[in-house]
């Protein structure tokens, strides 16, 4: 019973996405060129591989070059392949056009915000460290599923993205985003898919709380499915290194915000 409400939970969130078009933040104090550097290089690197090297070298030849440079738990846990370096690697790379313009819209969007505080240099290791940590948690994650055992590659930027995005809320919970909710909502018992749209302003925490719903709903099914029944669960989305960002983005927030911002916290903690 507890499986079925987790999986009908998880299909109906995953019909639903958030995309922030305003807050209110004001203007940067800065460009934010470390934001757009990291955009403009995941850009640079799918033109490069999806696009240039899979029209020049055809398609068996392209998975046979590309593979390597994904996330492969397996391969990191018996010290084979690039081993952590593919940490940095997969997450440059990215699947299709989709999944790169959602994950640099996002960055965009919050990165460049977090950036203002942080700065352009604090920002760029805040990333990294965001990739390593969710990349670290993935590989366990994987690694401890019963039947495929880290065997799934992956890819994409989105465990920066989460940490960039748990740092924002961290520091600016009590912002109202302006959102486009789009979607299909599927009706029960049926083949039938309403559309919907809407544009509220909704409290920042909503992304963290529909995301972080999401990757535990995935990843305690996986695990349940794959040692109950003895198959591999059919939706596979790197639900580890999602939360494995939402971890870096708040354990390792405090140790690269100015010491003034650290101060003005401690002072509204002892007011309240």
């Amino acid at each position: 019973m507890g499986m079925n409400i987790a999986f009908f939970l998880l299909y109906y969130l995953s019909r639903v996405q958030l995309l922030p078009i305003k807050d209110d933040r004001g203007r940067f104090r800065s460009f934010p060129f470390m934001t757009t550097g990291i955009v403009f290089l995941n850009v640079l690197v799918f033109i490069g591989v999806n696009i240039v090297l899979a029209l020049a070298v055809g398609a068996e030849a392209w998975n046979a070059l590309v593979f390597p440079f994904l996330l492969l738990p397996a391969d990191i846990g018996e010290g084979t392949g690039l081993g952590a370096l593919s940490l940095i690697t997969s997450a440059f790379l990215h699947a299709d056009l989709m999944h790169l313009l959602g994950n640099m819209f996002l960055l965009f969007f919050f990165g460049r915000k977090l950036e203002d505080v942080l700065g352009p240099f604090k920002f760029g290791v805040f990333y990294l460290v965001c990739i390593f940590v969710s990349g670290t948690v993935h590989v366990v994650g994987e690694i401890a599923l019963p039947i495929t055992q880290g065997a799934r590659p992956a890819l994409g930027a989105s465990g920066a993205l989460m940490g960039i995005v748990t740092a924002y809320i961290f520091l600016y919970h009590d912002q109202r985003i302006r959102t486009v909710i789009f979607g299909f909502f599927p009706i029960p018992e049926t083949c039938y898919f309403v559309p919907f749209l809407a544009w509220p302003r909704l409290p920042a925490w909503v992304f963290i709380i529909v995301n972080v719903t999401q990757d535990i709903l995935g990843a305690w099914l996986a695990q349940t499915v794959e040692r109950e029944y003895g198959v591999e669960f059919p939706v596979y989305i790197a639900w580890f290194v999602h939360l494995g960002g939402v971890l870096a983005g708040l354990s390792c927030l405090y140790l690269f915000l100015p010491a003034e911002i650290i101060h003005y916290r401690r002072q509204i903690g002892e007011k309240v």
